[in-house]
């Protein structure tokens, strides 16, 4: 993706939900589906196929309660960034000199390049966004707003949808145990993929970071096999 050219075929804009948010979001459903699936080994030839097909809705219920918790913890966070922006605006309005504001700025405003510039061209920056917030209007914190509520719902259908591919097995074998070893191999290649997606937007290697993340799914089914088998 190069810069200033973001790609349109990325469904979720970076100002409601990011495309570092989204692989976050799909890993964690992938692992808690692996995880939950290492729990139905507890109940396996207690009451029969049906029973177990019931088990597996367990796991997207839990990746749904937790997608809708995600969100609604995004919007949040969304609020105290703006909260905290009325009140930066406030402390610049209020500031005794120009060195005051200065050092306010320096505080709240850092991006990864700005240490590649010298100091001369770093004050200038700084001071043009000084210049820029002086004049500005202070206004009151906005609350919950529609992109607010398209944060929630996206990071829910995120995290359900990522358990689905995990559960289906279940559904159409009859071998429960054939089905648990089918969808620990699915979502190894699902955190292979995601761990390859990962590096790309990265910029790390994407071989080795899939593999790496592939280990720690297999480490944590691992976990679950050894404490349930």
């Amino acid at each position: 993706m190069s810069i200033g050219k973001p790609s349109r075929k990325f469904v979720f804009r970076p100002e409601h939900l990011s495309e570092a948010d989204v692989q976050v979001e799909m890993l964690c459903g992938v692992i808690m589906v692996l995880v939950m699936i290492g729990y139905l080994k507890l109940s396996l030839g207690q009451d029969g196929f049906e029973f177990k097909k019931v088990m597996m809705l367990v796991p997207l219920g839990c990746n749904a309660a937790w997608g809708m918790i995600d969100g609604i913890m995004y919007v949040l966070v969304n609020l105290r960034e703006r909260g905290n922006k009325s009140k930066l605006l406030s402390l610049i309005k209020s500031a005794k000199d120009q060195n005051e504001v200065l050092a306010l700025i320096k505080n709240e405003f850092g991006f990864p390049l700005i240490d590649l510039l010298n100091k001369d061209t770093q004050n200038n920056i700084y001071e043009e966004i000084m210049k820029g917030l002086t004049n500005a209007t202070v206004e009151k914190p906005k609350g919950i707003a529609k992109n607010d509520l398209r944060i929630v719902l996206k990071t829910f259908l995120v995290v359900f949808s990522i358990g689905i591919p995990l559960v289906i097995p279940f559904f159409l074998l009859n071998d429960v145990w054939l089905a648990i070893r089918i969808s620990h191999i699915i979502g190894l290649v699902m955190l292979f993929c995601i761990g390859y997606w990962w590096a790309k937007l990265a910029s790390r290697h994407r071989i080795g970071s899939a593999i790496a993340i592939t280990i720690l799914g297999v480490v944590i089914v691992g976990i679950t096999e050894v404490l349930h088998g």
